[in-house]
């Protein structure tokens, strides 16, 4: 009994140091959390359609770039998966941005989650993630998230907050 606790202590204060060190760096850039505001959809009005498609003295062969297809909205609300990333201290290892804290950046994860394991969408992948995060590692980051949001979120909190993370741009 006394082992298991010093092993939980040495721990909680590896932990701990770690998000001291992500959270006294003076070189680290503040990115700020993204804004959701979903837009109108276009009206049907064909005149607008054929106003923007018609671009004057366009070269015809040049060919679109393929860009990724976001991935399928998620029933979620993204307000308060927003609240929950902040209230459940997913931003003291995560950005929302690019750069790297403790854990990856988040900027971009609902595409990149696609691609992670065959077979999962970006919703189921990121509900892994969540849940049992030492299920699938990216690479070159260690296990260290912790493993009870599951216990400690509700369904509906991790819908909310994979929707805010597909969300993100």
């Amino acid at each position: 009994m006394f082992s298991t606790r010093l092993m939980s202590l040495t721990g909680l204060l590896i932990v701990s140091a770690i998000f001291l060190a992500a959270c006294e760096s003076d070189d680290a850039e503040v990115v700020p959390t993204p804004v959701f505001e979903p837009t109108a959809a276009p009206s049907g009005d064909a005149s607008a359609a054929t106003a923007i498609s018609a671009v004057p003295d366009a070269p015809a062969e040049v060919a679109p770039t393929a860009v990724p297809e976001a991935p399928a909205a998620v029933a979620g609300d993204v307000t308060n998966g927003e609240a929950l990333f902040g209230a459940q201290g997913c931003s003291a290892c995560h950005s929302t941005g690019e750069n790297r804290v403790v854990g990856p950046g988040l900027s971009g994860i609902g595409v990149r989650a696609e691609t992670r394991v065959d077979g999962q969408s970006a919703d189921e992948y990121l509900t892994t993630a969540i849940i049992s995060p030492n299920d699938f590692l990216v690479p070159d980051f260690p296990g260290i998230m912790p493993g009870n949001f599951g216990s400690s979120m509700s369904e509906t909190e991790i819908s909310d907050l994979v929707a805010y993370l597909i969300a993100l741009p």
